[in-house]
């Protein structure tokens, strides 16, 4: 059964997401089901991290609306959608050989470290997660966990800031995203991952590089070469859309650009619950 999209959706070429973080506690899964919901892709992308292993593996937290959101992926994909999942860090465990296999015969969607994506005016574009750019994932098992604590505390108090002060939760406005603003440290890592990951694709011979990994949503041209950051569903709720003419553009959850060209309203989840019953996933 077709899960009931709105009436007024908005089509596009190509989608690309990542950083969902499903089975995080923080991930914004609500947002991100109301998101998919109101698009209807030719190509969609997740551009790694889709769902986070590490925090499963610690027990996790699997909202609702995380089987919703799978569901919602299948209904794309048995209705022509060609989904292709690059690996990041926190989904590592697609890796595994026979993980790989039982994906690739399920049809659903396709799984590789990156992939070759050619825009619909003909450029090439690379997308890949990015972490094997990460000078910090290169570090020590300790420093990685401290690095993951302060990450944890800093989304925690940017969650009671919000309710307290009804100020953004996520995006360019968050307590998140001004204090990392105002890190030399941060912007210099963002620099050096960019720069690699620019390079990487430079040598791959692409006009431009689609990734994710560090949660910064950018998009600029470095040195003639186009480098394009889908952001995340924890900290910013930002994805990139490519239109029928191969125009990129990068959007926010709640800027006109991400809502559907009617301006239709957000779906009620309650609509959709009838698709649970067709995902079974552990919790």
């Amino acid at each position: 059964m077709r899960i009931p999209r709105p009436p007024k959706t908005r089509f596009v070429r190509s989608l690309f997401i990542s950083d969902l973080h499903l089975g995080f506690r923080h991930s914004r899964a609500t947002e991100l089901l109301d998101f998919l919901m109101n698009h209807e892709p030719e190509y969609l992308y997740l551009v790694g991290d889709f769902i986070d292993g590490w925090s499963l593996q610690k027990g996790g937290h699997w909202q609702p609306e995380c089987n919703l959101i799978v569901a919602r992926l299948m209904d794309l994909a048995r209705h022509g959608t060609q989904i292709r999942l690059a690996i990041g860090n926190h989904d590592n465990f697609l890796r595994d050989p026979v993980m790989q296999r039982f994906i690739g015969e399920s049809g659903m969607v396709e799984v590789a470290e990156e992939y070759h994506h050619q825009m619909a005016d003909g450029r090439r574009f690379l997308v890949l997660h990015g972490d094997q750019f990460d000078d910090y994932e290169k570090s020590s098992i300790l420093t990685v966990g401290l690095l993951s604590l302060s990450y944890d505390v800093m989304l925690r108090a940017n969650a009671i800031w919000s309710r307290c002060t009804s100020a953004a939760m996520h995006g360019r406005f968050s307590l998140v995203a001004r204090a990392k603003d105002r890190l030399s440290f941060v912007r210099r890592h963002v620099s050096r991952f960019r720069n690699q990951i620019v390079q990487h694709a430079r040598l791959r011979g692409c006009h431009g590089v689609i990734c994710g990994h560090i949660h910064a949503p950018q998009q600029l041209n470095v040195d003639g070469l186009m480098y394009c950051n889908t952001g995340d569903w924890v900290e910013n709720c930002t994805a990139l859309i490519e239109d029928n003419a191969g125009r990129l553009q990068l959007v926010w959850l709640g800027d006109d650009a991400a809502e559907p060209v009617d301006e239709a309203e957000s779906p009620d989840l309650a609509s959709f619950c009838l698709a649970r019953e067709s995902v079974s996933i552990p919790a």
